[in-house]
């Protein structure tokens, strides 16, 4: 059983769907999220925190598996060791992908690592301020957003470089796919997923049958998920979203 794509992308930006998504399909499986390629070596896994605590859980497997499977300079190895003692994994499945989000982080590192598709999805800044702010839930918005937004650009614009440099020079290898895309063109959007990771989709994988975590906010897609901000947020406010994350110019859905 081998590692077939990865799955990366901005937090909340769709990657738990869209592993939902791929789940639906007999042969495929996948744990909740992973973390090995931020490491030189899988030998460096058990330490990178909180991804290998996570993993525990999120796959199903031992304090002791995890040791073993990380006993390994080949990070296909690895997956193939994961694939064998991850109980989520079902009988009948024949290859497996890694979701991660933090990947697109440290993309160009990552994909040196495996040598297989990547997906990388992202979503308009307005929906990422949204996003967090609604987590996070200040009580005072101006106070919360005066301290937030220089973190937030300085984040934001380093994963903006991999995602220019994946269009730029890996449009073979990585797919960058936005969450507003995602939920508004559903169906070709995914079919153009699904081919670029060699899958092949099918309209009864839709109805998303079958969830196994709860992350996933509604067994479909929804248009209202990438709108939300418009309900809480007046235009001065979108109007100076818009400005201080303008550099980010291509996650805009205009």
């Amino acid at each position: 059983m081998k590692l077939k794509f990865v799955i990366c992308g901005i937090e909340h930006s769709g990657t738990t769907v869209l592993s939902d998504f791929f789940r639906q399909i007999p042969e495929c499986d996948s744990g909740f999220e992973c973390g090995v390629l931020l490491g030189k070596s899988p030998r460096e896994f058990p330490n990178l925190e909180p991804f290998a605590k996570n993993m525990l859980g999120g796959w199903k497997i031992s304090g002791v598996h995890l040791l073993d499977i990380c006993q390994t300079d080949d990070f296909n190895d690895f997956y193939r060791r994961l694939a064998e003692v991850a109980q989520v994994i079902g009988d009948r499945c024949e290859y497996i992908f890694d979701k991660t989000p933090r990947y697109f982080l440290h993309l160009k590192q990552c994909i040196e690592k495996v040598d297989v598709p990547f997906v990388a999805t992202y979503k308009d800044p307005k929906a990422i301020v949204y996003s967090d702010f609604k987590r996070e839930k200040p009580s005072d918005f101006e106070a919360w957003y005066h301290d937030y937004h220089p973190r937030k650009i300085f984040y934001l614009s380093n994963i903006y470089k991999n995602f220019m440099f994946a269009r730029n020079n890996l449009a073979g290898r990585v797919l960058t796919v936005s969450l507003e895309d995602m939920c508004f063109n559903a169906r070709p959007t995914l079919e153009m997923i699904f081919e670029h990771c060699g899958c092949k989709f099918r309209i009864e994988y839709l109805l998303l049958r079958g969830l196994r975590y709860p992350h996933t906010r509604e067994p479909y897609l929804t248009t209202k998920i990438p709108l939300e901000y418009r309900d809480a947020f007046d235009e001065d406010i979108i109007a100076r979203i818009e400005k201080d994350f303008a550099s980010l110019d291509l996650w805009f859905y205009r």
